[in-house]
């Protein structure tokens, strides 16, 4: 029990420090809103699902709205590979670009392992992704890799304390740096098919940062057919 205590204590005070830090990005407190899906069609393949909402207010003043789709096939318990579509429109005003709005295409590439120590489910994720950006009077094409590492820990069989960083870099002359993201989040399990997260997250551009609060639910579904 005192363990439980000190995990959710520990969750609060990492909100609490995060939310009174320096803001160079907007004043107020933001959000981001997502839904995932993952679906089983065999014992090797799924098709995953998302649609991800960043606002830089609690429910307006619109910076990302992106979906995506994808294909993924597991190798073992251990290690798996996909491949993806997406499509979105995007608030680049305060990147050197400084246009207002861009529409993005981009097919996307990645392989993640996950694996256990004691009773940390730890993961990497490297993912490449080719960016199809619309600007208002021109296109560019961009390559973007990212890396993400990513641990949870249960804090009993409904909730779990995950933390995560993933880093982009454009292969600009190199790796050119894009963007960072920072998460924590309490985990709750309504189900072996739903569970949603609940936490704050830190976007770190080149010129600024953004502090928002992170709500997302994720749903599973299995549509394999049944042994007889």
């Amino acid at each position: 029990m005192k363990t439980r205590i000190f995990y959710i204590l520990l969750f609060i005070s990492i909100i609490r420090l995060h939310a009174q830090s320096t803001n160079k990005g907007e004043n107020s407190l933001g959000t981001w809103y997502a839904v995932t899906t993952a679906s089983k069609v065999s014992d090797k393949f799924s098709i995953s699902g998302s649609l991800t909402n960043w606002n830089y207010k609690i429910v307006d003043n619109q910076h990302l709205l992106l979906a995506i789709i994808g294909l993924n096939y597991k190798v073992n318990n251990a290690v798996s590979f996909g491949i993806g579509y997406g499509y979105g429109s995007i608030d680049t005003s305060f990147e050197e670009t400084g246009d207002p709005y861009i529409i993005e295409n981009r097919t996307i590439e990645q392989i993640s392992v996950k694996y256990k120590v004691y009773k940390f489910s730890l993961s990497h994720r490297f993912k490449l992704e080719q960016r199809f950006i619309e600007y208002e009077t021109q296109y560019k094409f961009k390559n973007r890799i990212r890396y993400r590492f990513k641990s949870s820990f249960p804090i009993n069989k409904r909730l779990s304390i995950t933390f995560y960083d993933e880093i982009h870099y454009h292969l600009i002359n190199g790796l050119d740096f894009h963007q960072n993201r920072a998460y924590a989040g309490l985990g709750v399990k309504i189900n072996k098919n739903m569970n949603f997260q609940f936490g704050y997250a830190r976007h770190s551009y080149k010129t600024k940062s953004f502090n928002r609060l992170s709500a997302q639910l994720n749903l599973k579904f299995d549509f394999r057919k049944a042994k007889i």
